[in-house]
């Protein structure tokens, strides 16, 4: 008897286990323990942050995940709002895209929209956006916005976003290729295959987003000017004065003194845009950004910083 009782137990067991191994739904996940564990709350995993808008391009693709948890969306609504830091021009909100969500805790959306779906709804001082794609001003940007809808039909927000931004060719997501970071004459490191993201300001001015060299710097941008004659550039330019840390920003040709750590960068062969022979005025080029700027802290000493980006 009390051998059929264990043999009993442990069917028991088993058919529990098999159970919790089967009762992923879409408020759960299952790990190999057989434990459910909740998803508290529906979020997104954005896979394009940034996507990159150029007249003459017929349609563009968006990508996100959404994990529905325990609220259960059933759709994902995504809300427009166009801003023109040119001419200081900001739009109504408007809906762009609405997709379904499926049943499964995890569903991975990809869609392709064009430039009369951004602009569609959408006006600035009463006007309406303009008629071409090639008319709208570099710098320009479409900030998008999530919200999730509930199988009640309440509209809950999601975390996330995506900017479409109006860029010029030679903004984009860049690959740090070289690079050398200084401190006080002593090579610190290099920071070498991490990615970086320039922006458009307007027809010549760019922005170097999220980072100052190797340091974080979330949230904050220093710009720099590129010469359409010479490809020359001047950087860094401050925000509002912002200063990443130290007592003053160093740039070429002001500090050129001050830039002689490095064997292999000076002032006379970075701060340079290299255009890609095969294709030099196209976003696909495999276009080079040569940067040196610094920062000097009084009493200290100055902190050089050296890279080169590719375009990727």
């Amino acid at each position: 008897m009390q051998n059929l009782i264990k043999y009993l137990f442990s069917l028991i067991l088993i058919s529990g286990f098999i159970v919790s191994c089967n009762k992923d739904n879409d408020s759960t996940i299952n790990y190999e323990t057989g434990a459910n564990v909740a998803i508290p709350e529906s979020y997104l995993q954005v896979s394009t942050p940034v996507i990159s808008f150029q007249g003459g391009i017929p349609n563009y693709t968006y990508a996100y995940n959404v994990v529905k948890g325990v609220r259960n969306v059933t759709k994902v609504n995504i809300y427009k709002v166009f801003s023109d830091p040119k001419t200081g021009g900001v739009s109504n909100k408007a809906l762009f895209m609405s997709d379904d969500i499926g049943n499964d805790v995890r569903t991975s959306v990809s869609r392709t929209f064009t430039y009369a779906d951004l602009r569609s709804g959408l006006q600035v001082n009463g006007s309406d956006l303009p008629a071409s794609d090639t008319q709208v001003n570099i710098g320009a940007s479409w900030k998008l916005n999530f919200t999730g809808v509930l199988s009640s039909g309440e509209e809950i927000p999601l975390k996330g976003s995506m900017v479409v931004a109006v860029l010029s060719p030679y903004a984009g997501l860049y690959r740090v290729v070289e690079s050398e970071y200084f401190r006080i004459g002593v090579f610190s490191t290099d920071w070498n295959g991490e990615t970086r993201f320039i922006g458009s300001v307007d027809e010549t001015t760019y922005s170097y987003n999220d980072y100052w060299g190797v340091f974080n710097w979330t949230g904050n941008s220093f710009r720099f000017k590129i010469d359409p004659t010479t490809n020359k550039i001047t950087a860094p330019i401050l925000v509002n004065g912002a200063l990443f840390s130290g007592s003053r920003a160093m740039s070429c040709p002001d500090d050129a003194n001050l830039f002689i750590s490095s064997s292999t960068y000076n002032c006379d062969n970075m701060n340079v845009l290299e255009k890609d022979p095969a294709n030099p005025a196209s976003s696909a080029g495999k276009h080079k950004i040569k940067l040196i700027y610094g920062y000097f802290t009084n009493g200290s000493g100055p902190r050089e910083f050296y890279e080169v980006l590719e375009k990727i």
